[in-house]
């Protein structure tokens, strides 16, 4: 009996020794890995300085970007040996949290490394200068996460040193495509702007030492801005010859921006159905509004293709509910109230969690706007605390009236309210706020994209059928065209960067299939072409969704609830799809 009672002794003995083992070499790998990414993401910081300062780590406050040669080639051994490091990684050992920040690392690094030896934009890309160049700067200014003495110390040395980059920019840019040098030459005046004649009202409450220091260096540096810009103009715009499309590295790119389990073809072949089902559903939805609004024309007896017919048919609708817009000057107000009404219905209805975050909504500076149609600003992933804003593009002082016109016929008051949904409220602010929330500062650094740019799409159906606008057929028709955009987005997305698809040929495919104005279908080709990847993003996120939903909904059965389905998702914050599934599907 008392050798039995050894024996059972002897194993549990046996059996804690060995889990404290496995516990200790378990906790030894993730201190390994921990110190691995502290390593890795202080060497990020160093060399993107003003990207530290956006995201909050404001060690390097008085540095600048320095893309020289020498520089470069740093950087890119550094990358090498993390990658090395990364692969001795034993995976098995790290807790759950430090295999899905390994994860996001691997990804991370793969984007880098296509940045270093594919994109190369300090050689391809003005606007990569034009961004260092006011967000280092502005950045410093207006983020109030020290004294403003502090914070105009940092901007003013890297105010001394904005020369040397614009130095570097001469005689490194190459032969950018057309398309970014011209975005460059429209952006670089609002900058001087910046320089000229907001910075004093920035720095307003410094002491009078600091505030001369700081406008001394500015005013050397104007005369700078100004050289730079004659300089984009006369001589890079001339020899700006160079390719847009990125092939491979976009493919490469995609795939690591969404960490997608679909494959690219699969995704391929939904869209190109969907393409034909939205337009089927919207000639349903037209066919009782065509009876009221053209009364004398019998829609039963039109004769012609259905492809003609749904051109025709639809287009009729929109030519008559366009004339209902917002005056030029009242578009980004008439966008706030319309935010402003969401958020009431997300609150009524709880389809969706509202953030206790305030949202503040205000016009976007000039100097920012030109890329995209709203720019979201919050804190940064190491911020304690912190507002934020979401910034609506005015419509441009150069647009002519004709222009403008289009564009206001295009976000016509029922395309203006699901456009506020998807871009402005709950948008993209309310999966980036819980992410915010994460414990894990890989995942608040680099929030999956295609999860984050899905979501609101995800949200745009369920808002209609919930009752968003008393089931008005007008709202839903502007519902399908812009789910109807973001399907034909991604199908352009990749035929721009991937093959050969021409400017024309997305024109006539936006203002035929999609029924979009001249003015807006101009718009998208700009944004696709300076935004490589952000108009496939959006889609592959929403297809995640959506196949994550089915799983969910035949796990659940008749106990699956969309808004817990839709809390659940954004809860658990914006990771990769296959990062992600687990967590909805438990």
């Amino acid at each position: 009996m008392k050798k039995t009672r050894l024996t059972v002794l002897s194993l549990i003995v046996i059996f804690l020794l060995f889990s404290l083992g496995n516990l200790f070499a378990q906790n030894n790998e993730d201190s390994k890995f921990q110190k691995l990414l502290e390593n890795y993401l202080d060497e990020y910081w160093k060399f993107y300085p003003t990207a530290a300062t956006l995201a909050g780590y404001y060690k390097y406050n008085d540095k600048l970007e320095d893309p020289s040669s020498g520089n470069v080639d740093r950087r890119d051994e550094t990358l090498k040996k993390f990658n090395g490091d990364m692969i001795k990684i034993d995976r098995s050992k790290l807790s759950a949290e430090n295999q899905q920040a390994l994860n996001i690392l691997f990804d991370q690094l793969d984007l880098e490394f296509v940045k270093l030896e594919n994109t190369i934009p300090w050689e391809y890309n003005p606007l990569f200068y034009n961004e260092i160049i006011i967000n280092s700067v502005q950045a410093l200014l207006t983020k109030d996460f020290a004294p403003i003495d502090t914070r105009i110390k940092s901007a003013t040395e890297r105010v001394k040193l904005i020369p040397g980059l614009i130095k570097r920019a001469k005689s490194d840019l190459k032969t950018p495509a057309q398309a970014y040098t011209e975005a460059a030459i429209k952006q670089i005046g609002h900058i001087i702007d910046f320089y000229r004649n907001d910075v004093a009202g920035l720095i307003a409450s410094a002491s009078d030492a600091n505030k001369q220091l700081f406008l001394a260096e500015v005013n050397r540096l104007i005369p700078v801005l100004e050289d730079y810009r004659q300089y984009l103009k006369s001589d890079l715009l001339p020899k700006s010859t160079g390719n847009f499309r990125l092939q491979d590295a976009h493919r490469r790119m995609i795939q690591r921006l969404s960490g997608a389990a679909l494959s690219q073809e699969e995704l391929i072949s939904r869209a190109t159905r969907e393409v034909k089902d939205i337009r089927n559903e919207m000639l349903t939805v037209c066919y009782p509004l065509h009876k009221i609004m053209y009364p004398d024309v019998d829609i039963d007896k039109l004769q012609g293709e259905p492809d003609t017919l749904i051109n025709r048919i639809v287009k009729d609708i929109f030519d008559k509910i366009k004339t209902f817009h917002p005056t030029a000057e009242n578009f980004v107000p008439e966008v706030v109230a319309s935010a402003d009404r969401l958020k009431k219905f997300g609150q009524d209805t709880k389809l969706f969690p509202i953030p206790t975050e305030n949202l503040n909504l205000k016009p976007m500076p000039p100097y920012f706007s030109g890329l995209s149609f709203t720019r979201l600003v919050g804190p940064g992933a190491y911020d304690n605390h912190g507002s934020y804003s979401l910034e609506i593009m005015s419509i441009p002082s150069d647009w002519s009236p004709e222009k403008i016109q289009g564009f206001l016929e295009e976000y016509n008051n029922f395309e203006l309210e699901v456009m506020a949904a998807q871009n402005v409220f709950p948008g993209t602010f309310v999966p980036l706020v819980s992410t915010r929330k994460s414990g894990s500062l890989m995942t608040k650094l680099f929030p999956n994209m295609a999860l984050t740019l899905g979501w609101p799409l995800y949200l745009e159906e369920n808002l209609i059928t919930s009752g968003y606008g008393d089931y008005d057929l007008r709202l839903r028709l502007a519902q399908l065209k812009m789910m109807l955009k973001n399907v034909m987005d991604f199908i352009i997305d990749l035929n721009i960067h991937q093959g050969t698809m021409t400017k024309d040929q997305v024109m006539r495919y936006l203002t035929v299939t999609g029924f979009q104005s001249e003015a807006e279908a101009e718009r998208k080709w700009d944004y696709l072409v300076l935004n490589p990847g952000m108009g496939a993003l959006p889609y592959i996120g929403l297809q995640e969704i959506l196949d994550l939903e089915k799983d969910v909904q035949r796990t659940k059965g008749q106990a699956f609830n969309k808004a817990e389905f839709i809390t659940k998702l954004i809860s658990n914050s914006a990771l990769p799809p296959s990062l992600l599934r687990n967590l909805v599907t438990q």
